[in-house]
């Protein structure tokens, strides 16, 4: 399978042969529960703040204390010591699912998503696949929670290295994968901030920091929507450009004044709301100077939202903000109602009871406010830890809190404030995933335990997701046109390829009006190609470049782009280009096309502060087998030299400056694969690099041969390859690219070339 490699390991038969789970002594999962529970079976909790999308559950009898070494009466029913994760898990159909990583500190570390039988804790199935090009470490794996759709049956997730995936609930196959940051230039960062995936009908909506082509080469916070079922691009929207950072706050959907609406805090350090049908921008409100982490809560036509950073104002960090939201289509908007300034809540969701407002703030102390006015409650309540993560969780008149460094609470809400039920502290325990509550039991995710609390009591009321959402204005009463897609809304083909295009109308509240007739729709292509029909044909000489598709009925339209990118073989000179090629993603903001010892060539600029240490990404990526090699000429600014690299097959041939080496590698934080050797190379020189990427063997024997090799430009290339490399946990295609680091001292590359092996 393209892009992973996948492991379905499920239990033995009835027979009572032994389980098939990899065992690592520093995760653990442990679940607690009675089981006895009456609750419903359909009391799910699909996406990690639950059905209400608020951290809140209607149930009754759920405990007020637990013990986490087991024993009588701890409620510790079964344990599991090879798992740990520090995101959100969700339940759907009695299975839990959570990601994490797999294959723990060896050669085949990755990240997974494990299915677990969730009143038994038996494993029933692993997911796993590579990550690749990324920095993140790999204690960060697994920040984006799963997200379940009832519907089809299958949950969703977003790699660290942002890929995503659809894969079968039951089962654990998966259905269809897209590399994002190789097909759209979504960010990948060392911090591993991963934002989280919501369904809306049939769609699924992801959002990034993304760094694309054409026009959306500028770095923007993007949403994709993608069919639930095809992984086909429905839309595409974004923000505003060069956001300050990637963020990991999480989208929430609602309907206000009978329209729907998806709301989330994002990079550009505002807080947005989408029509998700759409993915049309309706409002937004400037709260932060930088990214946005904290996931705005939405109450009634109410969003209350918060911050850690500076304020958009004055000097002072930390905000939370009340906002009221009204008005359809053009004419909604956001009015701030109250706002706290200096009240630092940068990580935790908020939960609302009887119109007051719980926080938790970063210094993991509890605020209680006055939801309407912004009134204090109570102050400053501490919860007994100095750092907070997780967001609370409200059930059975019950605040349940976790915090970073493995302490919880159980707190009842009283007149003035709240009141400590029960509290303790896990030794060796992290928590960064929120408390959920299904099918009455509490589960706790940390990084070395999941705890799943209940009693014989316990019940809970099942909540459908689409409850959430009712009060829409009938379609009846907005009937003309007023948006209109062009799907897929991002296409990437071969000169004389053709594609199914299509359309869909929607009124001004984003809700779907009937498909149009043929003879309605007109279309108008700019670039290389045509349209007959309903089918898109690129030019059958066009090479790296691209067409927009506009589709129009009456006096609305949409447009859809197309890149055109030819088979292999490629050769680029840059002689005859201004900027890079057009249809390369990732390339244009972070180079430019200047003249070098008399040539054009493409320069990676050092004047793009988060920029400068980057990736692009030329093709497909479902390329494998092939060869890339390249001119490259290190700039020296004082005593420090860049870093020149080639990717192929979702791997890096990197030239290293200031080190004075050369190195083939996957994963870059973690180097799970990876070989490295001295090689002293000077600066305003021009050397020749070629990177090749060859599978071999195929199935479970399948391997990547990597071979990279660097000489003096001019001189006769040597036969023996400089570096070799094998990776038994192969990435089995990706789309060819570059790679850069020009913090330091810019570099030039001239005279590329890709061709099959």
């Amino acid at each position: 399978m393209s892009h992973q490699t996948v492991t379905i390991t499920r239990p033995a038969g009835p027979d009572g042969g032994r389980f098939l789970i990899p065992v690592c002594l520093s995760a653990v999962l442990l679940c607690v529960f009675s089981g006895v529970a009456v609750a419903d079976p359909n009391a799910d909790w699909t996406y990690w703040r639950g059905p209400n999308f608020d951290g809140t559950a209607e149930a009754t009898g759920l405990v007020d204390d637990w013990d986490a070494d087991g024993g009588d009466g701890s409620n510790l029913l079964w344990k599991r010591e090879d798992l740990g994760g520090r995101s959100t898990p969700v339940v759907m159909d009695g299975r839990l699912y959570m990601t994490t990583r797999s294959d723990r500190d060896t050669a085949d570390e990755g990240q997974m998503v494990v299915c677990l039988d969730a009143e038994t804790g038996e494993t029933l199935w692993e997911n796993k696949f590579n990550v690749w090009m990324s920095d993140v470490p790999n204690t960060r794996v697994g920040w984006s929670s799963v997200v379940a759709d009832p519907e089809s049956g299958n949950v969703y997730v977003l790699g660290v290295c942002d890929l995503f995936l659809c894969i079968n609930g039951k089962t654990g196959e998966t259905i269809w994968s897209k590399p994002l940051h190789e097909q759209f230039g979504m960010l990948s960062t060392y911090g591993g901030r991963t934002n989280f995936p919501v369904i809306h009908e049939d769609l699924v909506i992801i959002s990034g920091v993304i760094i694309n082509w054409g026009e959306a080469s500028k770095p923007n916070h993007r949403l994709i929507a993608m069919d639930k079922l095809t992984g086909e691009v429905v839309w595409f929207s974004g923000t505003r450009d060069l956001p300050d950072d990637t963020t990991y706050s999480a989208p929430t959907l609602a309907t206000i004044d009978g329209q729907r609406q998806l709301i989330l805090g994002v990079g550009d350090g505002a807080v947005w709301g989408f029509q998700p049908r759409t993915g049309k921008a309706l409002w937004h409100y400037d709260l932060s100077r930088r990214g946005l982490f904290a996931t705005p809560l939405v109450h009634g036509n109410h969003v209350y939202c918060s911050h850690s950073e500076e304020n958009v104002t004055g000097r002072s960090m930390g905000a939370i903000a009340a906002l009221e939201i009204s008005g359809t289509g053009d004419d909604t908007t956001a009015k701030e109602l109250w706002k706290l300034e200096e009240l630092v809540v940068g990580r935790s969701a908020p939960i609302i009871v009887d119109g007051r407002l719980y926080v938790v703030d970063d210094r993991c102390k509890l605020w209680v406010i006055d939801a309407a006015s912004g009134d204090m409650i109570a102050e400053r309540i501490a919860i007994g830890d100095r750092k907070q993560w997780p967001s609370l969780l409200y059930a059975d008149g019950k605040i349940y809190a976790l915090t970073e460094n493995g302490r919880w609470a159980i707190l009842e809400i009283t007149d003035d404030g709240v009141e400590f039920l029960n509290k303790g502290r896990l030794r060796d325990e992290a928590f960064y995933g929120s408390p959920i509550l299904a099918d009455a039991k509490l589960y706790f995710q940390g990084t070395s335990a999941l705890y799943c609390v209940g009693n014989e009591t316990a019940t809970q009321k099942p909540v459908s997701l689409a409850a959430q959402l009712v009060g829409e204005t009938p379609t009846e009463q907005h009937p003309d046109p007023a948006e209109l897609l062009v799907v897929p809304a991002e296409l990437l083909l071969q000169p004389g390829e053709s594609a199914e295009i299509s359309v869909r109308l929607f009124n001004a509240l984003g809700q779907p009006l009937a498909t149009p007739e043929a003879g309605a729709i007109s279309y108008e292509v700019s670039g290389p190609g045509s349209v007959d029909g309903a089918t898109f044909t690129a030019n059958s000489d066009a090479a790296h470049e691209a067409a927009t598709i506009t589709a129009s009925v009456g006096d609305v339209s949409g447009s859809t782009r197309v890149r055109i990118v030819p088979p292999l073989p490629w050769k680029f000179t840059f002689d005859d280009l201004t900027d890079p090629p057009l249809s390369w993603v990732g390339a244009r903001y972070r180079h430019q096309i200047r003249t070098v010892d008399g040539s054009q060539a493409l320069v990676k600029v050092s004047t793009i502060p988060k920029g400068a240490r980057s990736r692009a990404w030329m093709g497909s990526s479902e390329l494998s087998n092939y060869t890339i090699s390249a001119d490259v000429r290190a700039e020296r600014n004082g005593d420090q030299m860049p870093d020149i690299g080639l990717t192929a097959g979702g791997y890096a041939l990197d030239l290293m400056g200031n080190s004075q080496q050369l190195q083939i590698r996957c994963w870059a934080a973690e180097l799970r694969m990876a070989e490295t050797i001295d090689f002293p190379w000077e600066p305003n020189r021009w050397y020749r690099m070629k990177l090749r990427a060859q599978i071999e063997g195929s199935g479970e024997n399948a391997v990547a041969v990597l071979q990279g090799k660097v000489w003096v430009r001019g001189e006769d290339e040597p036969e023996e390859w400089t570096i070799t490399a094998q990776d038994d946990s192969p990435v089995l295609s990706a789309s060819p690219g570059l790679y850069g680091n020009a913090k330091v001292a810019e570099f030039a590359i001239d005279n590329l070339e890709v061709t099959e092996n």
